[in-house]
């Protein structure tokens, strides 16, 4: 069950779960995204690791997010213990000549198995077709990250095949979802 959420001043969360809590990224949570970011196994679908100021530019391009879209990915806290888990969130992306929000995640490989990707995609998803006009919603996935496949699953659709233009010809999977499709 989702819950949106406002008022705490030291954290607030744009939405909760039963079990986590979303919130914008600042920098002060480069430590945290660096658990995954420079973890060769977190990152085996992405070009490479990356490092601090790759990092920080990383919170940056979120944080333009939130001013320009009003959204963009979220730090992921477990609420039991506020344990930085990863983010989670909607990021304009393009697609096919359109910009289209895209709910991506990822997970501190120490927490991965217990759900809290699925979870909190769930959530963005939701969240954006409730409290935006947007009536359309992917996750670009690697064809070969089985994990990352398995929460889209859960979360969109449909899916097909396609052309990524930052993918520079490759064929990625294009999992959505449309305002009005019934629950999955």
């Amino acid at each position: 069950m989702e819950r949106v959420h406002a008022g705490e001043p030291a954290e607030e969360f744009v939405l909760e779960t039963d079990r986590l809590g979303l919130r914008r990224l600042t920098l002060d949570d480069v430590d945290g995204l660096l658990e995954i970011f420079s973890d060769p196994e977190a990152m085996r679908y992405y070009p490479s690791t990356k490092e601090r100021a790759e990092a920080e530019g990383w919170i940056r391009w979120c944080m333009r997010g939130y001013e320009r879209d009003g959204f963009g990915m979220w730090a992921m806290v477990r609420r039991s213990d506020r344990r930085f888990l990863g983010n989670c969130g909607p990021i304009l992306q393009p697609v096919e000549g359109e910009l289209v929000p895209e709910i991506g995640y990822h997970v501190v490989r120490a927490e991965w198995g217990h759900g809290y990707a699925t979870e909190a995609a769930l959530a963005a998803r939701d969240w954006l077709f409730r409290e935006t006009t947007w009536d359309r919603v992917v996750s670009i996935v690697d064809p070969a990250n089985t994990a990352s496949r398995r929460v889209a699953e859960r979360v969109h659709s449909t899916m097909r095949m396609f052309e990524w233009e930052r993918a520079a010809g490759r064929q990625l999977c294009l999992y959505e979802t449309r305002r009005g499709d019934g629950p999955r």
